[in-house]
């Protein structure tokens, strides 16, 4: 994107992209967003058409996706953290997880969507403008819708498993179609740790609407005290011209 300001009338003439990039992932996003910052910031205009229909859809894919595929990450590892700490799985070889082993556990199954929500935190600072401010919201809402749809899928398919998949009448009968190539006594083994595994289940649906509230709460926050922040550093250097 070039932005070139006129020496006199101080306004913005746009260059060789006359409409904004389409960001392949978030840094990229973040990046086009932190220009559109430096541009508003100093005190120039862009035209509010400048940011196009297909720029904001990019920036709400980007968000989508993000949301999406980074939720779908942390449902996978919720009930394997989960197990863990409720003694069904062995983290470091051994079935008694010390405090320190429950923290790393919980820290598996919750720091993807934390890191990841911190990191839409950030662009509370370049909140200000009109083209900020319109691809900030389309980075966000991609990422509100990405997570809602994420949330719906682990959440069915968390009860489906625990309702229907490990159903006792359902697992025997699954299992014992596999008699052909797992001893009987080893059948009735995995049937017995997967009865007691299977309440992991339900526990990681609520487990990942939880993670989902973090992940659209922290960034909308994030945002809306970067931006009073900035807006007040603004005024104040305002008062000082």
């Amino acid at each position: 994107m070039s932005l070139n300001k006129d020496s006199q009338r101080g306004d913005v003439f746009l260059g060789s992209q006359p409409t904004p990039g389409k960001p392949k992932g978030l840094l990229d996003a973040i990046s086009e967003i932190q220009q559109y910052y430096v541009v508003e910031r100093s005190g120039s205009t862009i035209p509010v058409d400048f940011f196009t229909l297909a720029g904001k859809l990019a920036f709400f894919e980007v968000g989508f996706k993000g949301a999406f595929i980074s939720g779908l990450v942390s449902a996978f590892l919720t009930p394997i953290a989960i197990g863990v700490i409720e003694r069904y799985l062995p983290i470091f070889g051994s079935y008694d997880p010390t405090f320190y082993d429950k923290c790393f556990a919980f820290l598996i199954a919750i720091g993807f969507t934390v890191g990841y929500a911190f990191f839409f935190a950030v662009l509370g600072k370049y909140y200000i403008g009109e083209i900020s401010k319109a691809a900030i919201k389309n980075l966000i809402m991609g990422l509100v819708a990405g997570a809602i749809l994420k949330l719906v899928i682990a959440f069915l398919a968390f009860h489906f498993i625990y309702f229907v998949v490990l159903e006792p009448h359902n697992l025997a009968v699954w299992l014992l179609k596999m008699r052909w190539l797992i001893q009987y006594y080893s059948l009735n083994k995995l049937y017995q740790w997967l009865q007691d595994f299977r309440p992991v289940f339900l526990i990681s649906a609520y487990f990942v609407a939880f993670t989902t509230s973090l992940l659209v709460t922290i960034p909308v926050a994030g945002i809306f005290l970067g931006a009073r922040k900035t807006t007040k550093l603004m005024n104040q250097e305002n008062e000082w011209k």
